[in-house]
């Protein structure tokens, strides 16, 4: 086999850890937010065992976007360390496998989950059912800066992100693009209807109205951590997969892009990852948006 992974090797979820209260930031706003956040220090595995007791079958929405076996180190702009990505293969399936078990147990019944692809849609099957597999979406980023006059065949200008859901009673809000004044259709003539459904349109060619969903160097949303995600992809997906009051949740939350959409869309959000800078950076951003929260860190 090319690799393996033990399905049989379930998390422990008799003995949670404890959760402790590191800080409670409030709002200045003189009108608060309605929504609060959590965020949480520390491993998502032993994370999200011990959020089993309060939130099992409560969240809406997962979006992740954990390690892609890189076998990099990757650091902030100002070179503090971020995270590690070095993984054998089958340690890797092994460490994505045991976490999704986990938030197939964290998601509500008409709850979704997204994940940027990497290996893993076998294990996706075999945790959320094939027949919950909804779409492959493919993530057109554009050009890779700095990479395509380096390599030796086709650039690389998209992603992949796997698009599953609870079951098959699940949210889905669709959102159009409206028809150009000056839209005719062939042989039709002028266009009934809501317009172009947006999810036509997963990309950022400038012909795109929304030409959107790409972080730019120059964007006032750049935090300066790795691998950050553009808020218009994470805003595309949690309006469309959740409602206002709702609950998103981000294992591997990173610079905090899933958070930082949630808390501007009026979603409860929850926040988990292991690394200092990240959570730094989380805090700093959050706080920025006027928002109610907690940091956590388990013990």
């Amino acid at each position: 086999m090319l690799f393996t992974w033990d399905n049989k090797a379930h998390p422990n979820l008799d003995s949670p850890k404890e959760i402790e209260l590191i800080e409670d930031i409030e709002s200045n706003c003189l009108i608060p937010p309605t929504n609060k956040g959590l965020l949480i220090k520390g491993n998502n595995l032993d994370i999200m065992v011990s959020l089993l007791g309060q939130y099992k079958g409560k969240i809406d929405l997962i979006y992740i976007d954990p390690p892609y076996m890189t076998g990099l180190d990757f650091k902030t702009k100002d070179g503090n360390f971020a995270y590690t990505d070095k993984f054998t293969l089958d340690g890797f399936l092994q460490f994505i496998y045991e976490r999704l078990y986990l938030m197939s147990f964290l998601l509500k019944d008409t709850g979704s989950i997204y994940r940027t692809s990497s290996y893993i849609k076998i294990i996706m099957d075999e945790i959320f059912g094939s027949g919950n597999f909804q779409r492959e979406i493919i993530w057109r980023i554009g050009w890779v800066s700095g990479y395509k006059s380096v390599a030796k065949n086709w650039v690389r200008n998209h992603d992949n992100i796997l698009y599953y859901t609870k079951s098959d009673n699940y949210i889905f809000n669709k959102e159009y693009i409206p028809y150009p004044p000056t839209y005719v259709r062939r042989g039709e003539g002028i266009p009934t209807g809501n317009g172009f459904a947006i999810e036509d349109t997963w990309n950022c060619n400038k012909e795109d109205i929304l030409n959107s969903i790409l972080v730019n160097s120059f964007s006032k949303e750049k935090v300066g951590y790795p691998t950050q995600k553009p808020e218009p992809l994470l805003e595309r997906i949690i309006k469309a997969s959740s409602n206002e009051g709702d609950l998103i949740a981000d294992f591997f939350c990173g610079s905090g892009t899933t958070l930082a959409v949630a808390q501007k869309l009026n979603r409860d959000w929850i926040g988990v990852d292991m690394g200092d800078e990240s959570i730094k950076t989380i805090r700093d951003r959050m706080i920025k948006f006027d928002s109610n929260f907690q940091i956590k860190e388990i013990k």
